[in-house]
């Protein structure tokens, strides 16, 4: 089985085209080592530095690279000729969201957090967008809004605005009751409450530690101050536009819909066929 790749644009090519400078750009940060959240670095100029989460340069099946490593499922060029600088968390003095945390500006604008169990160099960030607003750049934290979406602290409601089975800018409205028959925990009571997915053991290196760093990501998302993005979820493309169009600074102050309310349950119109299904054999 072969899988294709289409990058039409590197991120050195984006911000050459938003007349962004590369050698003023220090550093290139890696949620993980995946292919799919690498780019090239090897586009960038040598001072342009990379940093990488704990446990990377002692993993053989990712450092140093192929074809040096050939075994590696990283490529070599990725580190030549620039510095490599892994994050060490185990002397970290701080701790966000009860993740450890290291305050990378030592400004309170940019913290990484380690956030281990889809890999064992798994990152976070947390990024100021505005004085107590803040943006969750959760990479492979979670692969689908389902995992972490609803719970407790943020229940699926009687009614969704708009639907997310309707476009995301109009007035529709839907009930929350149409997700629950076809929710994993139905038969229980508990699907107004309980996230739709529980991780894959196979989209994790420790699920134990996947698992906890869900726990936080569902705490996060709670808050109104923090807007979460996670790698995978295309939905964002409803409301938000790829840089150099888009910037995310004061989202909170968009709308309608907000943002942060216009996107929280956009997750659930990839189950459109099941509902329609489930309402069709009644």
């Amino acid at each position: 089985m072969q899988a294709t790749i289409n990058v039409p644009f590197d991120v050195s090519e984006i911000l050459t085209s938003a007349s962004v400078d590369l050698l003023s750009i220090n550093a290139i940060i890696w949620s993980h080592h995946h292919i799919d959240h690498t780019g090239d670095p090897s586009l960038f100029p040598s001072t342009t530095s990379l940093v990488v989460g704990p446990n990377f340069k002692s993993n053989p099946d990712i450092y140093p690279g192929y074809p040096t490593n050939p075994g590696a499922i990283t490529v070599q060029s990725a580190f030549d000729g620039r510095e490599v600088i892994e994050l060490d968390f185990n002397d970290a003095q701080l701790t966000v969201g009860g993740l450890r945390a290291i305050d990378w500006f030592q400004d309170g604008s940019f913290y990484l957090l380690e956030a281990l169990g889809h890999t064992n160099d798994h990152i976070v960030a947390l990024a100021r967008t505005s004085e107590d607003k803040f943006l969750l750049l959760g990479a492979d934290a979670a692969h689908h809004c389902g995992e972490f979406r609803p719970t407790p602290l943020v229940p699926l409601p009687e009614s969704i605005t708009p639907s997310p089975l309707e476009d995301v800018r109009s007035s529709s409205v839907c009930p929350g009751a149409i997700f629950e028959p076809i929710h994993r925990s139905a038969s229980l009571g508990a699907a107004r409450t309980t996230p739709f997915y529980e991780p894959a053991a196979v989209g994790a290196t420790d699920l134990v530690k996947c698992k906890e760093t869900i726990e936080v990501i569902k705490v996060f998302d709670a808050s109104p101050d923090v807007l979460v993005i996670v790698g995978h979820d295309y939905t964002i493309l409803d409301l938000l536009e790829l840089y150099p169009k888009g910037e995310l600074t004061g989202w909170e102050k968009r709308g309608p819909p907000s943002v942060k309310e216009g996107l929280r349950w956009r997750f659930l119109r990839d189950f459109k066929k099941a509902v329609e299904a489930n309402q069709g054999a009644k």
